[in-house]
């Protein structure tokens, strides 16, 4: 594979050796209540995401009045004062804070407040000028691409021109997403289109696509956080609680242990086997010097001690039909010398 884009954000630096970049999101999981949202970014730095996302919308600024989306965000929005201590309190545990702007605003205002990174939502992908703004303010740039057809993808990338540290997460906007609509097979079209760190931001409601989409090639997850997945609200039935999250970013680790190198090799340890497991040519019985060899008198056999010396497989052709040059006892290897 050709060598890729490293996505920063922070001290972190993401790329296909690293580790899986784990994004606890948030969201309006908090239902605007500051002291849970201060406990959410607490659980989920003790679940060990990278971290946390929330969304910073204006209903007024995103929304037509009383429409569904209006009405869901009008009581989940934090003021100036709140969204500083959201911020500075993820800074103090050391997680990195991540948000959604609805607006120029909410960009300016996340600028203000020295967050980390700008995540662009999926329905913001086509609001071309809000992402080119947010690239001109912002190191860091992650987007979601949900409900995108390839070309607006490329649109939105190109509206970051001045900023190329971003990353692309496939998505699938539907909550929640069932099973044979996540279509993680298009991981590997994403490696194609675009030299950008690859990720998956998703709506299913337990962590088997994010593992699923790990193993795809993945390198950021973003996964929705909860107190309590039966609560009501737009996301607490996709999302995970603090114990399952954890147990998620558990499994994602092993799997970035588990993927290795892109090259076919035997392990360190798999080399010391070769010789304990590995089948070579002995004597099926003893052999006397003049014999000819053949499989009346020769096995291939697992050994106790084995030697560079000793017949592989593969000479077993060569020999049949020669002539011993010297006695062998039953269950002796055959050496070069005897060919």
């Amino acid at each position: 594979m050709e060598k890729r884009k490293v996505f920063k954000i922070q001290k972190k630096i993401i790329n296909q050796k690293s580790k899986t970049f784990v994004i606890s999101e948030i969201g309006i999981n908090h239902e605007g209540s500051l002291s849970k949202c201060i406990k959410m970014i607490e659980l989920s730095k003790k679940a060990k995401a990278d971290a946390v996302k929330l969304q910073t919308i204006n209903p007024d600024l995103s929304y037509v009045k009383n429409s569904k989306s209006f009405k869901e965000f009008q009581n989940c929005n934090f003021n100036d004062e709140e969204l500083f201590k959201i911020i500075n309190y993820a800074k103090k545990i050391g997680i990195i804070f991540i948000s959604t702007p609805g607006s120029f605003e909410e960009v300016e205002k996340l600028k203000k407040f020295k967050a980390d990174g700008i995540k662009i939502s999926s329905g913001l992908l086509t609001n071309y000028p809000l992402i080119s703004h947010a690239a001109k303010n912002f190191k860091s740039i992650i987007i979601s691409t949900g409900m995108a057809y390839l070309r607006e993808i490329k649109q939105a990338v190109s509206a970051c021109k001045n900023n190329k540290n971003l990353a692309i997460l496939k998505c699938t906007s539907l909550y929640p997403s069932k099973d044979n609509e996540i279509n993680l097979n298009s991981i590997e079209d994403f490696h194609k289109h675009f030299k950008n760190i690859i990720g998956f931001s998703d709506h299913t409601k337990d962590e088997l696509s994010c593992l699923a989409a790990v193993s795809k090639g993945a390198k950021i997850i973003e996964k929705h956080f909860t107190l309590n997945t039966k609560r009501k609200g737009k996301d607490h039935h996709i999302s995970l609680n603090p114990s399952n999250f954890k147990i998620m970013i558990e499994k994602i680790r092993r799997i970035d242990l588990m993927q290795g190198k892109r090259k076919i090799y035997p392990e360190k340890k798999e080399i010391l086997n070769r010789k304990l497991f590995h089948r070579y040519i002995l004597a099926k019985k003893d052999i006397f010097k003049g014999e000819k060899f053949s499989l009346q008198n020769l096995s291939i056999k697992r050994q106790i001690i084995s030697s560079r010396k000793d017949l592989k497989p593969l000479y077993l052709n060569r020999l049949i039909g020669k002539k011993s040059k010297r006695q062998i006892k039953k269950d002796k290897p055959l050496i070069i010398k005897d060919l």
